[in-house]
């Protein structure tokens, strides 16, 4: 009944927490598919999932027992080929889930009086589920893994779609760039530190309480307006930096000032409860000078100056130059963090970034312009304008890349069609005699191995 349970959890990702809460019903075996059970309950949870995340159309049981099959002999092959995930792999994937359903749900305290469970225990419960479900994907990746699209490929693929069917593109643009950020001075870092070591004596003498000083003076504008919390998360939910200072912490004790990429903090740990912890932190981020801004500006005007007169490569200066560890090794290439690949689309740019680029032709390079980066560094930063393409319908010239990515998912979805028939011949599957009606995509049903209902257990 793990696998039920997370499907639950599951569901109720997307759903109030009333979603997940189904009355007790007598369960039975739908199918075996190798050494693989299938319940009834399964596909009642799987439904729930499905209608949570808002899907409008009819959910039949045979949809949704043909989706658990599938899975279910993915993961038995899994079994017998040995494919494995690590415990890292299944504890950082469950931390990331687990949150989600305690913002969803409220706190890990609501969730504790929801399962009537501690928050361990939970964790415990849904471990093997997802460790299931995360060998299931380990699975579908090994069977694609030797898949190798060839430029023929992309060409018949391209040739193969109607004219009148060619997807349509918005207009996009790629890019580069080249960042500089002042580092701050040594007296300014000294003094933030100073500043943090009184308000941790501050605190340990009873003067203030840390929750004060943090929803005063914390730069961090995700948890200053509740006294710098942080709630109650498991090891690596934050930088590893936090939970290096976070586990040597008794609870009440307050920490020495230490930094991170975003600046410098101290912290006071309210709880610990085995591998998770609630505590508070304040930040204070050290103010760059005007004059390290301006030595940027002018050291990325000389950079300019150089790519453009030849002496270096833009790639090559952005490699030596960039502050920037994101892009320097790619060449300078900026990546759209929401898909992954160098294109944007012209909607997905800050506005900063949009009127950098809005007047650039193509292989233009911007003078240097002021920015901030997710981390809140300050600096300056010229950025190329590597591609820009009009709306249009796609082509093999301008979206090849687009195109790519198109036949690469149809000839996984033809591997990955071809697999299953042939796993579905050598594997032994019994089916509820209840479902053999059922419209199925792949032959489950199998003549040799029919079985009556089985008798509710």
């Amino acid at each position: 009944m793990k696998k039920s349970i997370f499907l639950l959890l599951v569901a109720a990702l997307t759903a109030t927490a009333q979603a997940g809460a189904q009355p007790k019903m007598v369960d039975e075996i739908v199918a075996v598919v190798g050494s693989e059970i299938v319940l009834w309950s399964d596909i009642q949870l799987q439904k729930n999932q499905i209608k949570a995340q808002g899907y409008k159309g009819e959910v039949s049981d045979c949809m949704v027992l043909e989706e658990v099959l599938f899975e279910k002999i993915l993961l038995n092959q899994a079994k017998v080929d040995s494919v494995e995930v690590s415990e890292d792999m299944v504890n950082s994937e469950l931390n990331k889930r687990l949150d989600v359903f305690v913002k969803q749900i409220g706190s890990v305290e609501a969730l504790e009086d929801y399962y009537g469970k501690s928050i361990s225990e939970i964790r415990e419960e849904f471990f093997e589920a997802l460790q299931d479900q995360l060998l299931v994907q380990r699975m579908e990746q090994e069977v694609s893994s030797d898949l190798n699209v060839t430029p023929s490929d992309v060409q018949e693929f391209f040739n193969a779609i109607p004219k009148d069917s060619l997807p349509f593109i918005n207009a996009s643009v790629e890019m580069a760039m080249i960042a500089k950020f002042p580092e701050a001075s040594i007296e300014e870092v000294e003094k933030i530190r100073n500043r943090l070591r009184g308000f941790k004596e501050s605190v340990e003498t009873g003067q203030d309480e840390f929750e004060t000083l943090a929803a005063l003076y914390s730069q961090d504008p995700g948890s200053a307006s509740r006294g710098g919390s942080l709630g109650l998360k498991p090891r690596g939910t934050w930088v590893p930096e936090f939970d290096a200072v976070a586990f040597g912490l008794k609870e009440g004790e307050v920490s020495a000032p230490f930094k991170t990429d975003y600046g410098w903090h101290i912290m006071h740990m309210v709880e610990r409860r085995g591998e998770l912890y609630n505590a508070n932190h304040l930040l204070l981020i050290p103010k760059v000078s005007s004059e390290g801004l301006t030595t940027a500006r002018a050291d990325l005007d000389s950079v300019r100056t150089l790519v453009l007169r030849d002496s270096v490569s833009f790639a090559l200066a952005a490699s030596r130059f960039s502050d920037d560890e994101r892009s320097k090794n790619q060449n300078g290439a900026m990546v759209n963090e929401a898909s992954g690949s160098t294109i944007f689309e012209m909607d997905e740019l800050d506005p900063n970034l949009f009127l950098t680029i809005d007047t650039l032709e193509h292989d233009e390079i911007s003078r240097p312009v002021y920015f901030e980066n997710r981390n809140r560094e300050k600096g300056y930063r010229i950025v190329k304008l590597v591609n820009r393409t009009e709306p249009h319908r796609a082509n093999l010239t301008d979206d090849y890349q687009i195109l790519q990515n198109m036949a690469s998912e149809k000839i996984r979805a033809e591997t990955m069609d071809s697999w299953m028939r042939r796993r579905i011949e050598e594997t032994f599957i019994k089916l509820n005699e209840a479902y053999h009606d059922c419209d199925f995509g792949y032959p489950w049903v199998k003549k040799s191995n029919i079985t009556r209902a089985t008798e509710p257990n």
